[in-house]
């Protein structure tokens, strides 16, 4: 059964994934390290304020305290903090390198990377019409790094740092706001070390200082919070295998701006990925359809 909220949510969240390089490209001059910092610092400063002010909503500080009782949950979050921290550094090393197809092609082979993990670690299942999807958007991929003309070291850590974050996430029973919460905890107070050393370094730590760039550091925190928040719910309220190959709207829009936004060109080859990506997707949600598969509108 298929949630129709779960579809909307992480539909959306990989919309909005897929417009971030926007924003980072108008930082081309910015130090990543320090977007990073600015992620991840006021990433926890909204997060606050939501589990504060309306703790009914998005759950408390009791529940964020709850959620560091056990070893394995404090272990889990170590590993998702590690993991999030990875993807973003080397996404905004790729859209500042105008590397923005390569970030592309990593979210491409995330999905399918996370649907092997689903059936590995979640024991979840797909019919052969699904194994068929999969493997044609498998040939788009492969195609891909074929095109790519070497190991495509970018796209693999950002697929291989986010599926396991996904999966790692999903195994974890936290309302994901508090989850979320907890890891820019373990991130603030190095995030705020990082600046002090900056600012004692006679450099800066708000993109060049002024009202415009304050904003803009302040605003790295709506760009990360608004979308996973968004992708958390998807991914509680789906199968993660139906969450995975709905995350494909983010690289496909991905591809848009690299060829809108920063002008690069692709060849006939990124088309034929692109073909072969969506051919798989429709053969996915059409087997379904045909399956009689239910929806829960309850969700």
């Amino acid at each position: 059964m298929v949630s129709v909220s779960g579809l909307v949510y992480a539909s959306l969240a990989a919309l909005l994934w897929g417009f971030v390089p926007v924003y980072i490209g108008y930082l081309s001059d910015v130090d990543p390290m320090e977007i990073v910092v600015h992620r991840a610092l006021w990433s926890g400063v909204i997060l606050l304020g939501l589990v504060t002010l309306a703790p009914s909503l998005f759950g408390g500080l009791k529940d964020a305290r709850a959620a560091l009782t056990t070893p394995r949950m404090r272990f889990g979050f170590l590993v998702t903090c590690a993991l999030l921290s990875v993807n973003w550094i080397v996404f905004v090393y790729a859209v500042q390198a105008r590397q923005v197809f390569d970030a592309a092609l990593g979210y491409f082979i995330y999905p399918l990377v996370t649907v092997i993990l689903g059936v590995l670690m979640l024991r979840e299942r797909l019919d052969r019409w699904g194994w068929a999807a999969v493997g044609i958007v498998g040939c788009g991929v492969a195609l891909k790094a074929v095109h790519h003309g070497g190991v495509p070291w970018i796209a693999l850590v950002l697929a291989l740092s986010f599926a396991l974050y996904g999966v790692t996430r999903k195994r974890m029973t936290v309302n994901p706001v508090i989850g979320m919460f907890v890891e820019t905890v373990f991130l603030i107070p190095l995030s705020v070390i990082y600046l002090a050393w900056r600012h004692d370094a006679g450099q800066t730590i708000f993109f060049g200082g002024g009202a415009v760039n304050v904003t803009l550091a302040v605003f790295a925190g709506v760009v990360t919070v608004v979308p996973l928040l968004l992708y958390h719910a998807g991914n509680r309220a789906l199968p993660i295998s139906v969450a995975s190959l709905l995350f494909y709207i983010n690289p496909t829009t991905q591809l848009v701006v690299g060829l809108v936004y920063f002008d690069l060109v692709a060849a006939p080859e990124e088309w034929l990925v692109f073909g072969l990506i969506w051919t798989g997707l429709a053969l996915y949600f059409a087997s379904r359809r045909r399956g009689g598969a239910s929806v829960n509108h309850a969700r």
